[in-house]
């Protein structure tokens, strides 16, 4: 019997020397993602995008060098879904990190963001970033509630507009135009900023060049200007020398249909066509380049993983998860 009780404490301790030993002398793998605590965050979400129609997912007719530059040379999520086809409820879900079912925004124009959803801009602003949004659509406009925690809103369509409504947009030019000015001030100060282009989202009216270029194709049209002032943003970082030391990530809200499935538009069925969305994420020296992640992801997964690479602690309410186990497995 005693013999029974001191094998018993032998295996007990020795367990426990084993755990211990595990932690203290087998330290965790190191990231393949760099030290990015430091850096600004820059999230710019591609209004009506589908991943199928970007140049970096195979679409062979796309002119969206800017966007494929970024994709190649940061990290391109093959497989990233929305959590539901409709501007705000999937933008109040990239910033909560939640499901509509949680966050009770399921709508355009009649649901509002509640005060006591934690978004990414509180807690960043919480974490001494200075938070600034463009937006280009009413869709996105404050009222519903997704201002929470930006410093600065920018959702002013036209100058000379006397009230809002549901057609209130701005085009890419112009929402680049306020964040540029904006930049002007506050490059020196870690920020944290949403840019939201519109413009693939119907009707389908691209500006010349692009709609000369693509008469028979609008909506490619809309994408190819839209990738154009991407392509500005980026030069403004770089003008303002914070290119290598912000965080970029580029996410498609949802996508759209074009007669699959007995659909037109988006918002009514859920399959791939207006599911499936581009992600891209870049930091410059401090991410894999060139590296496609073929896991299947969602927008949910966008705060944890941004928060995960700041070293900023994940509001327990989010459901998403940090994607930094998908890049370090390059699954």
């Amino acid at each position: 019997k005693r013999f029974k009780t001191i094998l018993i404490s032998i295996c007990f301790f020795g367990i426990i020397f084993l755990v211990l030993a595990y932690f203290f002398f087998f330290p965790k793998a190191k990231s393949s993602v760099g030290n990015v605590r430091d850096f600004n965050v820059l999230l710019i979400t591609l209004d009506t995008t589908r991943a199928d129609r970007i140049g970096a997912y195979g679409y062979d007719k796309a002119k969206t060098p800017n966007l494929d530059t970024l994709a190649s040379t940061g990290i391109k999520f093959v497989n990233a879904y929305c959590q539901v086809p409709l501007t705000l409820p999937s933008h109040c879900s990239i910033f909560t990190g939640t499901y509509p079912l949680y966050h009770h925004v399921h709508n355009n124009g009649f649901y509002y963001l509640d005060e006591d959803q934690v978004t990414l801009a509180e807690v960043l602003k919480s974490n001494n970033f200075q938070t600034a949004a463009f937006v280009s659509s009413f869709t996105v406009d404050s009222r519903f509630g997704i201002g929470q925690g930006f410093d600065y809103f920018d959702d002013t369509f036209l100058d000379d507009e006397m009230f809002k409504n549901f057609r209130s947009e701005r085009p890419a030019e112009k929402v680049f135009e306020s964040f540029r000015d904006w930049l002007d001030e506050h490059s020196k100060n870690k920020f944290f900023c949403w840019v939201h282009f519109y413009d693939p989202h119907s009707p389908y009216f691209p500006p010349s060049p692009y709609k000369e270029e693509f008469y028979d194709s609008p909506y490619d049209g809309e994408i190819a200007y839209m990738d154009f002032y991407v392509g500005k943003t980026i030069e403004k970082l770089k003008e303002k020398g914070i290119f290598q030391k912000t965080l970029i990530i580029l996410a498609g809200d949802h996508g759209e249909a074009f007669g699959e499935n007995g659909e037109s538009d988006h918002g009514l069925f859920l399959y791939n066509s207006t599911l499936k969305v581009p992600l891209v994420f870049y930091a410059e020296n401090k991410i894999p380049s060139g590296l496609e992640i073929l896991s299947s992801v969602r927008l949910i997964d966008i705060m944890p993983s941004i928060l995960d690479m700041l070293g900023v602690e994940v509001p327990d309410k989010v459901q998403g998860t940090s994607l930094l186990p998908y890049i370090d497995s390059q699954k």
